[in-house]
């Protein structure tokens, strides 16, 4: 039984591609604190509003997927993308499970 989904983890969202490098720059990442059983919806909500209101249009185009190629659906949670939902933060962090994409199609 899943315990930890209450638990504050570090998250990672690496932007993979951009249409326009000088609007929204590929390769860049942002990391902040989201809980584990946050939906993926409301994860990208925080990951939006890194960028500034005239982007974010542009920004919301994007897709969030694992460091394994899986994509999440916005009803995933942050914790369905773990091997192990029971695993420690440092075991998530290990296997770079709280890292994700954002990839443009």
């Amino acid at each position: 039984m899943n315990t930890k989904g209450d638990e504050e983890i570090m998250v990672t969202i690496r932007v993979v591609n951009s249409r326009d490098n000088r609007v929204i720059l590929s390769g860049r990442s942002y990391t902040f604190s989201q809980k584990r059983n946050t939906l993926i919806k409301d994860m990208f909500e925080v990951f939006v509003k890194n960028f500034p209101e005239d982007v974010q249009h542009e920004i919301r185009r994007y897709r969030i997927w694992t460091a394994n190629d899986v994509q999440l659906q916005d009803d995933n949670k942050i914790e369905d993308a773990f091997s192990d939902k029971d695993d420690s933060y440092l075991d998530v962090e290990d296997k770079f499970e709280n890292i994700f994409n954002a990839i443009l199609f």
